[in-house]
């Protein structure tokens, strides 16, 4: 379900040990290797690629919701509202038609 990739560095860095799953693995592999990078860089653009997608999912959702929060509402004052357009209507056919 998931790699484990373990990052070793010189004593300025610690190790770090982290897993991904497959799916990440899979989608970015072919950037790590068409242009050459080393694992750090790999999980810094899978994460990142990761965030970015989350994120855009997560705002499409709450986007949707909202929608269709607002729906309701907006079908409540409509139904609220339509003897007044109705009301509207008759008025101005009555003005331009002069009776």
């Amino acid at each position: 379900m998931s790699e484990v990739l373990t990052l070793r560095a010189n004593k300025n860095f610690k190790e770090v040990i982290v897993k991904i799953p497959k799916r990440m693995l899979n989608e970015n592999e072919h950037t790590v290797v068409h242009q050459e990078l080393d694992r750090g860089d790999f999980v810094y653009i899978s994460t990142k690629r990761y965030v970015t997608d989350y994120e855009s999912d997560t705002i499409r959702e709450e986007m949707m919701n909202g929608y269709l929060e607002m729906s309701q509402i907006n079908l409540r004052i409509a139904t609220e509202c339509l003897h007044v357009e109705f009301e509207a209507q008759h008025t101005v056919e009555r003005l331009v038609s002069g009776g």
